[in-house]
């Protein structure tokens, strides 16, 4: 008696897929690293600490309607989720080399699994947050607009993903290329007005600092966040949408081209 075969379609074994290199990387990343979990949560919550502690002096200057507090977390939450999922894909070819010996697993499922794995901790360390600052602060960190602040969340997830695939591609070439990136999100992290309000910049500085669209996005996300967020003008939605969608669209073409070449190591 002939055995039937059993047919799985393409998406089934596609979110298998995911789901099996999604449980791969949460061991790798908190199973193998006795403080892993821990840390993850506790190196955004000292980073905000610690910028708290010195630019207090800005409290002042702040609207009333933005608490400090607020104003940095909302900043230093989805630029901590950008650069690690930038950063992480970089390396999640090479982590994962071994399981491209199975036709099923492709190098851009490691892209989008990690991809996922860092935006469900960094969402979760951003609410846990935020639920202490409500709770023992006494914060009112009701969102204005929910479904505008998702929307730019998204956004900013995406832009990480395709910064990050093209990160991936260009030091699969030249090794020299992970450290480079490296040192160019430590200025852009500076450059993203995540310590400083933007609106007491003088204007003929400002000019400069939108043309970074990560900065666009982070004031975006804020303006959604707070009910009466100033927005600086010349901040649109336009500028880092179409930027990114050029960006996605290299990072495809260029994961095109280079997919044999991932997969081979």
């Amino acid at each position: 008696m002939k055995q039937k075969s059993i047919y799985i379609s393409p998406f089934k074994q596609f979110m298998s897929v995911i789901f099996a290199l999604f449980l791969r990387e949460l061991k790798t990343r908190f199973g193998e690293r006795r403080f892993g979990v821990f840390w993850t949560f506790v190196e955004p919550a000292v980073h905000l600490v610690i910028m708290l502690l010195i630019f207090s002096f800005l409290r002042a200057r702040m609207m009333p309607q933005v608490p400090f507090e607020l104003f940095l977390l909302t900043g230093i939450a989805p630029f901590f989720l950008f650069r690690h999922i930038a950063t992480g894909l970089m390396s999640s070819t090479n982590a994962n080399k071994a399981l491209f010996a199975y036709s099923p697993v492709k190098p851009i499922d490691t892209y989008i699994t990690r991809t996922i794995l860092e935006s469900v901790i960094y969402t979760v360390i951003f609410a846990i947050i935020l639920f202490i600052l409500w709770f023992w602060g006494g914060f009112d960190v009701n969102i204005a607009n929910p479904l505008g602040a998702i929307a730019l969340y998204f956004l900013i997830i995406l832009f990480g993903f395709s910064f990050g695939i093209i990160a991936s591609i260009a030091s699969s070439i030249f090794p020299s290329v992970k450290i480079i990136m490296n040192i160019i999100l430590l200025p852009l992290y500076f450059l993203s007005a995540i310590m400083y309000p933007l609106w007491i910049i003088p204007a003929q500085y400002v000019q400069y600092l939108k043309l970074n669209p990560i900065l666009h996005l982070l004031e975006l996300f804020k303006a959604n966040f707070f009910s009466y967020y100033p927005l600086v003008e010349g901040i649109n939605i336009f500028y880092p949408l179409g930027f990114e969608l050029i960006l996605l669209f290299i990072a495809l073409a260029l994961y095109r081209i280079r997919r044999l070449a991932l997969a081979a190591g």
